[in-house]
């Protein structure tokens, strides 16, 4: 049995999102799987494009996230909401 380490539950989401650059780089579209208050699972169809910090952007009516990387497995990577 494996052991649940967030400090907040997630929620299913599988929605289409982005993660912006800013003017560094063009946007990358995601999908995301489940999001919870403190961040998200996501899936690239390039991960290693992704750089370990990120703003996500899920729907028109969700606030912007700034995102850092916590892990990253083959095309899916869990990310933690930043201030």
């Amino acid at each position: 049995m494996t052991t649940n380490r967030r400090s907040a539950s997630r929620k299913d989401a599988f929605r289409v999102g982005a993660l912006s650059f800013g003017d560094r780089q063009a946007d990358i579209d995601c999908l995301v799987w489940d999001h919870s208050e403190t961040g998200a699972q996501i899936e690239v169809e390039t991960p290693d494009a992704v750089p370990d910090q990120f703003v996500l952007v899920m729907t028109a009516y969700a606030k912007p996230r700034s995102c850092t990387v916590v892990w990253r497995r083959e095309r899916k990577l869990g990310v933690a909401f930043t201030l």
